[in-house]
């Protein structure tokens, strides 16, 4: 699974992608998930995270399980990482 984390100057949330079909107006829609259910798929190794930075001209951050602690850490938080 894939999950995204909207990281602005209000604060942030998490989200989910679906792909729509081609008919559609818009071909992606997100929703909006609670932090918890993502950390329990992000430790299970079943999903991705995306970190996007609205209110800046970063490139986006993509971090697993594998990822580094330490970047894991910064943009999730302690929740993500096994031995929190």
């Amino acid at each position: 699974m894939r999950y995204i984390k909207v990281i602005r100057i209000s604060g942030s949330y998490f989200a989910r992608e679906f792909e729509k079909s081609e008919k559609s107006r818009k071909a992606v829609k997100k929703r909006e998930v609670d932090e918890k259910t993502v950390a329990e798929q992000f430790l299970k190794g079943d999903a991705t995270v995306r970190v996007i930075f609205e209110d800046n001209d970063r490139e986006p951050i993509d971090l697993s399980c594998e990822s580094d602690e330490d970047k894991i850490k910064r943009y999730l938080g302690p929740k993500f990482l096994e031995n929190y």
